[in-house]
């Protein structure tokens, strides 16, 4: 359902399969209080980013919600929200309510929290949540999701299937994916449609405008991030013989969009070999020296990989690795924070990870070791 489609055997998985996540993978600090006026109340709300009713009332309810599987429709404010899908949590305990279940975070604590959620989790106080189960394969347990008595279930950033939706849908309200598995749209998008369906736009337009400006100051203190072109991907593990490379649409690439970065104009080559609902495609090494970019970003799930990354024989011939344009993030915790960016994950983020990004624009990559 949720979970991310496998790699190719040839290549290692850019966002692995949930079996490979957990064994394998990849502090609010909003002080804006931004306050809409102006916003009108509706009956049934809108399809849109949820900004025509009032924050957190009853005239907020019932709305609807359009996504790949039909609509939703939530009749009342949910106290009760299971989160199936990466980002999820953190939105709707940014929005104040403190979810009953989730899933578990790669990166987290050994009860599967990140830094950035546990810190907004103490802030609403009560139990934390608890986190959910799945089969080998990913599949959902339904019977725990049962369990918890739910009022909403949501799965933006999910591959929740059409049977997986009629299931979910016959024990609460489920939001999955608006239009493709593994695409929940921008993180500000998705922050106003969880805060449509909590009824608390107001709160959710305040998180946005508040972390937005902290990019917006990213991009005016790094001027020398702007145009810079790049592509995002993986550390090789022996026996690779392609370099995985995200599309456009994932989080990890929109979030360096918004600190200026360009993607790569090789773009379509990358999207040409993705297959089914993967979100990375797969480019052969022996090519890799055809997909263009000034700076290159890796993600290593063992440090041990980078070094053998540089020290393949193809890959450090490639421009960016070559010019030591390149950064890996080897910190599980960071790598959650740029992977499932969110109103919470982002700020925590930025302080570790621009340094890195500016060093890599500077040409100091580390070398192997």
């Amino acid at each position: 359902m949720s979970v991310p489609p496998a790699a190719p055997t040839a290549a290692p998985a850019p966002a692995p399969h949930r079996a490979r996540v957990w064994a394998r993978a990849a502090g609010l600090a909003v002080a804006a209080a931004l306050v809409l006026t102006g916003c009108g109340t509706s009956a049934s709300g809108s399809d849109g980013d949820g900004k025509d009713a009032k924050a957190g009332s009853s005239a907020a309810f019932p709305v609807s919600i359009k996504h790949a599987h039909g609509t939703t429709e939530i009749t009342a404010k949910p106290k009760r929200v299971v989160a199936v899908s990466w980002m999820n949590q953190d939105i709707v305990a940014a929005l104040g309510t403190m979810p009953v279940g989730v899933d578990k975070q790669w990166g987290g604590d050994k009860d599967g929290h990140t830094p950035w959620f546990r810190a907004q989790a103490e802030k609403i106080g009560g139990k934390l949540p608890e986190t959910l189960n799945y089969g080998d394969a990913g599949e959902i347990d339904f019977e725990q999701i049962l369990s918890l008595e739910p009022d909403l279930i949501l799965g933006l950033y999910s591959g929740i299937t059409d049977v997986d939706y009629k299931r979910l849908a016959e024990i609460a309200p489920t939001v999955p994916y608006l239009k493709r598995p593994f695409d929940g749209g921008t993180w500000q998008s998705m922050t106003r449609t969880i805060g449509k369906a909590l009824g608390e736009n107001e709160k959710a337009e305040a998180l946005v405008t508040g972390v937005e400006g902290r990019l917006a100051t990213v991009v005016k203190e790094n001027p020398d991030f702007q145009g810079k072109t790049f592509t995002f991907g993986t550390a090789l593990t022996p026996g690779s013989t392609e370099a995985g490379l995200y599309v456009d649409y994932d989080p990890r690439v929109r979030l360096l969009n918004e600190m200026g970065f360009v993607n790569t104009p090789s773009m379509k080559a990358i999207t040409d070999t993705v297959k089914g609902t993967n979100f990375y495609g797969g480019i052969s090494l022996e090519k890799l020296d055809t997909i263009k970019a000034d700076v290159y970003v890796g993600w290593a799930y063992d440090p041990k990989e980078v070094p053998y990354s540089l020290n393949d024989p193809l890959f450090k011939r490639w421009a960016p690795i070559k010019n030591k344009n390149y950064t890996f993030i080897k910190d599980a915790e960071l790598g959650m924070a740029t992977s499932g960016p969110t109103v919470l994950s982002i700020p925590w983020a930025l302080e570790r990870y621009v340094p890195m990004l500016a060093d890599a624009v500077a040409g100091k990559g580390a070398p192997a070791s």
